[in-house]
């Protein structure tokens, strides 16, 4: 019986699968400014519906009648348009959409994975366009990233809302991402910004707040994704070249040069579609005269993605990238009056370096709003540093993502599994070979409940595996569990509230747990009893956009709170032999309060275009138990001015504004950016000792103003740009014992060459 059930049901899916293909709709979807196919575009009628396929094609099969067709896509405007469809006929129309004017609207992937507008985010994510990076000269993303409310970089290292202080040589607790693979260099894990391809950007994607769950143990307070740019059916070719120099101290007697130094740079790009092949090339040059006496930089990179679509289910690509070049700094400075641009004796590091990474995937759209992702990464890093310090690491990354929509229940599935093997040969690591092999699952849910109001819940499990057989407690492992959760309302047309939950984790990296070595005159010590960092981050926000007249944009409010638990810092003490060095340490439980107010907007004067992007973060950075924590207590520095130990982290500033304004007038565009930062509180205690950095403190007690500024011109062909950063002159330090750069001038030139 149940065997003729069966076969019944098989005809009569049959037979009622080859009635609904004999009439419908079918067609593509196209991004009217590009004219490229939209991929995963939503074509829906009531209860029926498709996405389109990577050509932007669909074939939605419909019964003859009459219909309501609504076709939307994330960061553009849905169309609605009545049809009709008539027995045995395929009705065949394309639908070219246009980008919506509502910034909310912006689509991103890094909160979910899916593509998701940024309005309906249960956790703080800002945007950034690459336009900001080419009108500044931006040549390091990182410094791109400090005009972000809420995001200090600190000696190379992203820091979101006080979650990072200054840790020299310390892993990263903000994730880098290019195009959602992770790219920190695994043995440190520390971001490798110069391998950002800054000339091909699509838009730089922030979040803010613990993202362990979809992201593992380095997103333990944040994500920064660079989604770099894509194939377009016109050709586009483009080159640009930049020159700064740089002026003299405030004080003079801190100059050591007598010719001014200088940086060049130059960027290429090409992009093109071949028929089912997409072809993006870049290529980029630096050669950086420092202001640090003896220091420089020169750079060479290419990159290039491809992309081949085999049919409108299956896409297969492969982005590469390589980066070589000879650099050389130092750690501190020499002394805090004429050194201040001169390195202590001792440390100063020349190396040279290659990294490279090929990155294969494969992208397949099933039935039913499914989608299967392969992700692989091979990341090859090698540093040639003198004093004996030479080190290197191979990454293999593989992950398979699952996404599912579930539109009848209005529910977007996320699921996928990953596998980074991790192999390190250094001399830092007392000339040993460690291998650090992490495994995990994980999955989340997006709900939507009515039209207004959605919920997230993530979990993700984490394995990690560290071994040396040549290293003393070199071999240890750990399983790990961990979740979120979010609700995002959309209480009015264009005012959400959210409010998001989620446990943060980072496994100890390769170098902290390891790493033997010495810098003027202070060790580095090793720490293989250093355990991982484990607790939550917690955030309510409201966001309200505004679209009326020549305005757009929104305003963020929010309020958060993080407490880790065994929080890892790069602390200054002395061994059992008398010797000074840093060792990264388990400082106990920490909390970090405060709140943020975030602005962006464009809007129009006469015939002007005005973008803004501003905001104040607040935050009150504590040890749990600080006075009966006598490890820290003692290693902590009082505040200059004080005479009694407060409790704040080390190298934290409380207060932290942040402006940029461009005016675009015809061809003219006018801007400029400004960013006060108050005081560091407390430092090492040890370490103002160092390089008379105590003495510099307390005659340089405040925090700082720095003032940018610029102007372009564009023509047919090329645009011309005139910069200035640090306008004040102003001397200020982001880190003790590295003072910043002088004033500096600058211009670059764009050019369209196709």
């Amino acid at each position: 019986m149940l065997r003729k059930w069966l076969v019944g049901m098989f005809f009569v899916l049959i037979s009622s699968l080859i009635y609904a293909q004999n009439s419908g709709i079918k067609g593509k979807i196209l991004d009217s400014n590009e004219n490229t196919p939209l991929i995963g575009a939503t074509i829906s009628s009531n209860d029926l519906g498709v996405v389109s396929d990577i050509e932007g094609g669909f074939n939605l099969a419909l019964q003859p009648g009459t219909y309501e067709l609504t076709v939307s896509y994330i960061g553009f405007n849905s169309v609605t348009q009545t049809i009709e469809i008539v027995e045995n006929e395929w009705l065949n129309m394309d639908f070219a959409l246009i980008t919506s004017a509502h910034i909310l609207e912006e689509a991103t992937v890094t909160g979910s994975k899916h593509e998701k507008s940024i309005g309906r985010s249960p956790v703080s994510l800002t945007i950034l366009k690459p336009r900001l990076a080419d009108n500044t000269n931006t040549t390091r993303i990182s410094t791109l990233l400090d005009k972000i409310p809420g995001v200090q970089i600190i000696d190379n290292q992203a820091n979101i809302r006080g979650g990072s202080g200054w840790s020299y040589g310390a892993g990263s607790r903000v994730l880098l991402l290019i195009d959602d693979i992770p790219a920190l260099q695994a043995d440190a894990g520390r971001p490798s910004w110069g391998d950002i391809p800054v000339e091909n950007i699509s838009q730089v994607e922030v979040l803010k707040g613990a993202s362990s769950t979809l992201y593992g143990s380095s997103a333990l307070n944040g994500i920064v994704n660079i989604r770099t740019g894509y194939a377009t059916s016109t050709p586009v070719t483009k080159a640009n070249v930049g020159y700064s120099t740089y002026d003299s101290p405030k004080d003079k007697n801190k100059q050591w040069w007598t010719t001014a130094p200088s940086k060049l740079n130059i960027g290429l790009l090409h992009k093109q579609k071949i028929g089912k092949l997409d072809v993006v090339a870049n290529a980029y040059y630096e050669n950086f005269e420092s202001y640090y006496e003896e220091a420089f930089e020169e750079k060479k990179r290419a990159s290039a993605n491809l992309k081949y679509r085999v049919n409108d289910k299956i896409t297969i690509g492969l982005n590469t990238m390589f980066n070589f070049g000879d650099a050389a700094d130092y750690f501190i400075w020499k002394n805090g009056g004429p050194g201040v641009y001169k390195g202590l004796d001792g440390t100063f590091s020349v190396r040279n370096y290659q990294r490279y990474y090929f990155d294969p995937q494969i992208t397949i759209f099933g039935n039913n709003d499914s989608r299967h992702k392969i992700l692989g990464r091979h990341y090859s890093i090698d540093n040639n540093n003198n004093n004996g310090q030479a080190n290197s690491s191979k990454t293999n990354y593989f992950e398979y993502q699952y996404l599912k929509s579930v539109n009848n229940w209005d529910l977007d599935i996320t699921a996928g599994a990953v596998g980074q093997l991790i192999k390190s040969d250094s001399e830092l690591l007392q000339d040993s070979t460690v291998t650090h092999n992490n495994f995990a699952q994980y999955v989340e849910f997006d709900k939507k409940i009515g039209s207004k109001f959605t919920a997230t819940l993530g979990f993700r499990h984490e394995y990690h595996e560290q071994n040396s057989e040549e290293i003393e407690g070199g071999k240890d492992s750990e399983s790990k569990i961990i979740s979120r959760f979010g609700i995002n309302y959309e209480v009015a047309k264009g005012t959400y509230l959210r409010s998001s939950w989620g446990q943060g984790y980072r496994y100890p990296t390769i170098v902290e747990r390891f790493i033997t070595t010495a810098v003027g005159g202070f060790f580095i010590f090793p720490n293989a009893e250093l355990t991982s960092e484990f607790g939550w981050s917690s955030e309510f926000g409201v966001k309200q956009g505004f679209l009326f007249g020549g305005l757009k944009g929104y305003l963020d409010l929010s309020v958060f709170w993080s407490r880790y638990n065994d929080m890892t810092e790069f602390t200054l003490q002395q061994d059992e032999l008398g010797n000074f060095g840093f060792q990264s340490q388990n400082v106990g439980k920490t909390d970090i309060k405060g709140y943020e107010i975030e602005f962006v907007s464009v809007f129009n004067i006469q015939n002007a275009e005005i973008n803004v992007i501003t905001g104040y973060t607040f935050i009150n950075p504590k040890y749990q138990d600080f006075e009966n924590n006598a490890t820290i207590f003692n290693s902590i520095s009082v505040p200059i001015g004080e005479t009694e130990k407060q409790n704040i982290l080390k190298y934290r500033n409380k207060h932290n504004f942040k402006i940029d304004i461009e005016a675009n007038v015809d061809n003219f565009s006018f801007g400029g950016a400004v960013n006060l930062v108050s005081e560091t509180k407390t430092i090492d205690n040890l370490l103002g000792t160092v390089g008379q950095i105590r003495l510099y403190r307390m005659a340089n007690p405040g925090g700082f103003v720095k003032l940018d500024g610029r102007i372009s011109y564009k023509l047919s062909f090329a645009k011309l740009s005139l910069l200035a950063e640090n306008i004040l002159n102003e001397e200020y330090t982001l880190r003790p014992g590295l003072l910043e750069a002088p004033r500096n001038f600058g211009f670059r030139l764009d050019f369209n060459l196709q």
